[in-house]
């Protein structure tokens, strides 16, 4: 179905009328051509134009248009006007705002020139303003303020019409030099006030003043150019020259002067100028001539007298008005017109190709309305129009006049027809008319059965064809006014609904929503046409070799072969513009297909299957067409109604191949930048140089074709940016948001609506490297990564140097602890092989001690005791040394008795003191308390230790040792009479292997006080050396001990050291056995030696004991497998007391033994004493009977 506007509009609810297809009679004349209608595109203060006057318009070297106002100096690009306006104490704006004349020089520079203004040029490249005004103090000023007219000849000489006269500007921009008037006899000063001048390509300069017209010929000889004598004109009045190349213009008022070959003036169409003011020509590319005038434009194409084309303000299309100041044909044919009233008219240089008839509001003479919707050719050749609100006027498309017939019908006239008779039918709303010599007849729906009447047509019979929407197809007897349906009664409803009705070679066909249908036989009975499908057809139309239709998806082409319709081509339009508003289709006489749509006129060429569109680049301003009514002339020229009115084409004309028009130039005008937080603009006539912090380029070029600029295409490339081109469509510029430093070629191209493209120059651009990027720069990064390479060398050898160190103090520290701990187990090794040896002269010693002695064998004896303890000394410090480097010295805290601790050490050193002949005094406080917790062993080895270095250096006198409570526990102090230590010494005596300097040095090794001072350490304590030289010497020792919370078990009583045991010894050391069995049976006990674990089991087994001595490092099974088997294999409520006997001198030895199952740990050598105690503890309540 086609367009519901056309619906809404003719049938309020229905489909378009479509006008017959038949064409006019043989017998009537071929149609004149159509009378030129040109269309023109309007330029006013809504588009940017300042408003005034326009007086001037020129075209600079890049194509650009510029205009000279009341208002300012405009630039047009073919998207925007730009307006250079005069702003107060801104030196860098236009100095005076009103400008008559404009002329572009060689140099692209735009000079202009107006009343009071003086000279003003405008250099684009820079975008300077400079002014040359009148000087009465200057002699080579300008001779007057108002500049009429600027030409430039080969030279490069500027020539100024004045109103003092002619000037020549120097070269330089100095001044001007005052041309005299010396022709003909005559020799003036000036030529007076001068209008107009014209250069021509030879040299010569035509000059118009208020004296005459001259010429200046290339040498500098002055004519006067003679005048026509019929001309009445004030040729003093010129205005304008234009033309030249043998044939020069000169406007005047009183008409147009053309100077011949014969080089006389002469006026142009005398009679129908002679009361005009014309102000300027122009001719286009066809040869016509264009006047502008106070009275609008005069047209003259050579043949006839010259057409009036007046201002129609209210037009749409028309010119904008009468006072035409300037009219410019551009590079492209195209031309320019400057008005009086804010307006700028342009028509393209194809605008000939389209004629429009339209209502020109107050003129009687023209359409009754604007739009048109029917038409029909009449037999006379004229155009019959109908249109809304019920008009018929007859139209001669040759002189454009109108005849207005009928007015005043009730809605909108669909359609025409006319019968054989020359009386017209009209189709309206509901009704239809018949026409005869001012007769009007109506026919009703009563009468004709039709309801929405679409379409008529008269056929070849004699008869009107009528459609209507919803009842189908009827004929009426055009006398009689008999009305009967041609469509059969069970026809498809949709087949009712029309689309186009019309006939052809004597057949009437119908295409409908249903269908396309034709009349059969001499009733014209409607059937449907064989071979196509019965579907909604659109339109249709007939060619030479069959007929098209158009379908909502396709063209189709069928050939009647045998009265069956062959298809025989396809074309795709599901995707063209027009497909859901075509209204008709027309073949014209070369066999192309024109299809009018609303809007849009598009010609296929089913040679070359392409489609061309049409529009305001080809003079066609309304494509609107309203309905299907279309018609062709004889001679082949088209007419369809539109919403602009009637329009008109020849094929032929829009066919003809135009030469090829100049290349549109593409040309840079603006490039900005943000620099500094404002944009910037920059020069155009050099490189581009841009900051490194600038942002923001925007670069904007314009393509010189005005034809159609809404269809300039651009382009753009910025080479070592972009690797392709980049579309940029209509906007014709583009913006770089920021650009990393280095160098760029911008390339750009565009394309304007004739396909043709221009290149403008490449734009070179430099970025400026940031300051961190310049040489520079990167010299100081090459020497700042130098310097860091340097420094990370340097870190790396001292990293690798202390990590070096690091395994070197590691490895060391290996090799310390790997020696320590040789040096311990060598130690360990030692006092474990010392230990059993010593045990046996020890205990041998102390066996001695208790058979009857001399006094001599009897001191003898205990100097070899005393001997013996003091290498057991020796050899449990410098063990405790080595457990103390090598951390593994752990103190045993646990309940014991001061004052015991106190006495044995007393005891021990009595002995050492009685040799010596010396007292050892011991003081012990009063509220000293009974039990404290500690190690007690260490506490006596570092009281033994500072009690033995005393009694060593003590020759004469005392040693005190005092025991005393003080906050948080014990101060224990060792006092002498001894020579004292020197205060040099004092600092380094509690180092390991020191001593001071004494005669007694060689009685020690050095290690007693260290040992002191690591232990003292441990518990938590502190050591003090107080000493005086010839004084003596007080070491104090601060302990923190602490009260036991409970009760701790007594020590064993005499009673249970006295007990009688049955003992089981399991030693392998015959020596060692023999003593300890002998101490042991000297308390009275009965012991039983064997010298493995496999025969102490085997005793357990036959014999009863109160308690086992075992050695741990047994041949075969050692102590602690033994001790082990033992308590596996005891019974259940038993237990058998084991003693641990061993040289060995580890801190945990104690500990595996306890854990093997042992009751006791002893370490050789030992006494009587230490064996007593042990077998009180762990025997003791055992039951055996007291010694």
């Amino acid at each position: 179905m086609v367009s519901a506007w056309w619906l809404s509009v003719v049938l309020g609810v229905a489909a378009p009328a479509l006008s017959a297809t038949t064409p006019p009679p043989a017998s009537v004349s071929a149609q004149a051509t159509p009378l030129p209608t040109p269309q023109f595109r309007r330029y006013g203060v809504a588009d940017g134009v300042p408003s005034g006057a326009v007086y001037a318009v020129a075209q600079d070297r890049h194509g650009l248009m510029w205009f000279g106002s009341s208002a300012g100096l405009v630039r047009y690009d073919g998207i925007r006007f730009k307006v250079f306006r005069h702003v107060a104490d801104d030196p860098s704006s236009l100095p005076a705002n009103q400008t008559y004349a404009l002329f572009v020089d060689r140099d692209n520079r735009i000079w202009a020139g107006g009343v009071s203004t003086g000279l003003i040029v405008y250099d684009q490249a820079t975008g300077r303003f400079r002014q040359w005004q009148h000087d009465d103090g200057n002699p080579a000023s300008l001779a007057g303020n108002e500049v009429w007219s600027i030409a430039q000849t080969p030279d490069g000489q500027l020539w100024v019409a004045t109103q003092g006269g002619l000037e020549r500007a120097r070269a330089d921009g100095s001044g001007f030099d005052h041309v005299p008037l010396d022709v003909d006899g005559t020799h003036a000063k000036s030529f007076g006030s001068t209008r107009a001048l014209l250069a021509e390509a030879d040299g010569s300069l035509w000059i118009g003043a208020e004296s005459g017209l001259y010429l200046r010929r290339p040498d500098g000889m002055l004519r006067r150019v003679p005048l026509d004598p019929a001309f009445h004109g004030e040729v003093g009045s010129v205005w304008r020259i234009d033309g030249g190349r043998g044939e020069v213009r000169v406007a005047v008022t009183g008409g147009l002067l053309v100077v011949g070959a014969d080089g006389v003036a002469r006026p142009l169409a005398g009679q129908q100028l002679s009361s005009q003011r014309i102000l300027s020509s122009t001719r286009d590319a066809q040869g016509r001539l264009w006047m502008g005038s106070l009275s609008g434009v005069w047209l003259d194409d050579g043949d006839g007298p010259l057409q009036h084309i007046p201002g129609q303000t209210l037009l749409p299309g028309g010119l904008p008005s009468d006072r035409l100041w300037q009219v410019l044909r551009d590079r492209e044919g195209g031309l320019w017109f400057t008005f009086d009233q804010s307006s700028i008219a342009y028509l393209p240089p194809g605008w000939s190709g389209f004629t429009r008839f339209t209502h020109v509001p107050d003129d009687p003479r023209s359409l009754s309305n604007i739009a048109a919707l029917s038409l029909l050719l009449g037999r006379d050749g004229k155009l019959w129009v109908g249109g809304f609100n019920g008009w018929v006027d007859k139209l001669d498309a040759a002189t454009g006049e109108v005849t207005h017939v009928v007015q005043g019908l009730r809605g909108n006239l669909a359609s025409l027809a006319e019968d054989a008779a020359g009386r017209l039918w009209m189709a309206g709303p509901g009704e239809l008319y018949r026409y005869d010599h001012g007769q009007l007849i109506v026919l009703g729906p009563g009468q004709t059965h039709m309801r929405r009447p679409t379409a008529l047509t008269a056929g070849t019979d004699g008869r009107i064809y009528a459609s209507s929407w919803g009842d189908g197809v009827f004929v009426i007897d055009p006398d009689s006014l008999a009305v009967r349906p041609l469509l059969p009664a069970n026809v498809a409803a949709n087949v009712r609904f029309p689309d186009q009705l019309g006939f052809h070679a004597g057949r009437l066909w119908y295409a409908s929503s249903g269908g396309l249908l034709r009349g059969e036989g001499k009733d014209q009975q409607l059937a449907f046409v064989p071979g196509v499908p019965q579907q909604e057809v659109l339109a249709f139309a007939f060619d030479a070799s069959g007929f098209w239709i158009a379908t909502d998806q396709a063209l189709q082409h069928y050939q009647d072969v045998d009265g069956r319709a062959l298809r025989d081509e396809v074309v795709d339009i599901s995707r063209m513009a027009f497909v859901e508003n075509l209204m008709a289709m027309r073949v014209d006489r070369q066999g192309r297909l024109w299809l009018f749509a609303n809007p849009g006129l598009w010609r296929f060429d089913a040679k070359t299957h392409q489609f061309v569109a049409f529009g305001p680049s080809q003079g066609l301003s309304n494509s609107e067409f309203t309905n299907g009514s279309t018609e062709m002339a004889a001679d082949g020229t088209l007419f369809a109604a539109s919403s602009g009115g009637v329009i008109a084409f020849e094929p032929e004309l829009l066919m003809k191949p135009d030469k090829p028009g100049p290349t549109p130039l593409l040309t840079l005008t603006r490039v900005t930048v943000r620099r500094d937080g404002r944009i910037e603009s920059l020069p155009l006539d050099r490189p581009l140089q841009l900051y490194w912090d600038d942002r923001d380029l925007h670069v904007e070029t314009r393509l010189a074709s005005f034809i159609d600029p809404g269809a300039n295409h651009y382009g753009f490339r910025m080479r070592g940016l972009d690797t392709d081109w980049i579309d940029v469509g209509s906007v014709g510029s583009r913006e770089f948001s920021g650009l990393a430093a280095g160098s760029y070629t911008l390339e750009m191209h565009a394309t304007g609506a004739d396909g043709q493209w221009g290149v403008a120059a490449p734009l070179d651009i430099r970025v400026q490297a940031a300051p961190w990027e310049r040489w520079w720069a990167w010299l100081a990064y090459v020497l700042l990564v130098a310097a860091i390479i340097g420094l990370i060398l340097r870190s790396w050898r001292r990293r690798l140097a202390q990590r070096h160190h690091v395994q070197l103090v590691e490895q060391q520290r290996q090799l310390a602890e790997a020696a320590s701990a040789a040096k311990t187990q060598f130690l360990a090794t030692l006092s474990h092989e010392i230990r059993t040896p010593m045990t046996g002269v020890m205990g041998m010693a102390e066996l001695l001690l208790s058979t009857p002695l001399n006094p001599l064998q009897h001191d003898y004896t205990q100097a070899m005791q005393r001997s013996g303890g003091m290498l057991l000394k020796l050899l449990n410090d410098a063990l405790d040394l080595a457990r103390i480097e090598a951390g593994k010295l752990e103190l045993e805290p646990a309940p014991f008795d001061p004052r015991q601790l106190l006495d044995d050490v007393a005891q021990l050193e009595q002995g050492m003191a009685h040799a010596k002949h010396i007292r050892f005094v011991l003081e012990v406080a009063d509220d000293l308390p009974p039990r404290l917790i500690g190690d007690a062993v260490r506490i006596k080895q570092v009281l033994l230790n500072l009690a033995n270095n005393a009694l060593k250096f003590t020759e004469q006198g005392s040693v005190t040792l005092r025991a005393q409570c003080v906050v948080n526990g014990l101060l224990f102090s060792v006092s002498d009479t001894g020579p004292g230590i020197p205060e040099a010494s004092q600092a380094r005596l509690f180092q390991r292997f020191e001593q001071a300097d004494s005669p007694q040095r060689r009685a020690g090794s050095g290690l007693g006080l260290a040992i002191c001072r690591e232990l003292v350490e441990m518990m938590g304590g502190s050591i003090e050396l107080e000493s005086r030289l010839a004084h003596g010497s007080t070491f104090r020792v601060r302990l923190p001990l602490a009260e036991p919370a409970q009760a701790q078990p007594a020590s064993p009583t005499d009673e249970q050291k006295g007990r009688r045991y049955r003992l089981l010894l399991v030693e392998d050391d015959t020596i060692v056995a023999a003593v300890i069995g002998g101490l042991l049976e000297r308390q009275g006990h009965a012991v039983v030696h064997v010298i493995n674990g496999l025969a102490a089991l085997a005793e357990l087994a036959l014999a009863r004991f109160d308690a086992v001595l075992l050695d741990l490092d047994l041949p075969g099974v050692d102590g602690f497998q033994i001790a082990r088997l033992i308590r596996q294999r005891e019974q259940a409520g038993r237990h058998l007391p084991i003693i641990a006997v061993t040289a060995r001198s580890g801190s945990r030895d104690e500990a595996r033994a306890r854990a093997a199952g042992m009751d006791g740990f002893l370490r050789k050598p030992l006494t009587g004493e230490q064996l007593a105690v042990a077998l009180a503890q762990v025997v003791a309540g055992k039951g055996a009977e007291p010694g």
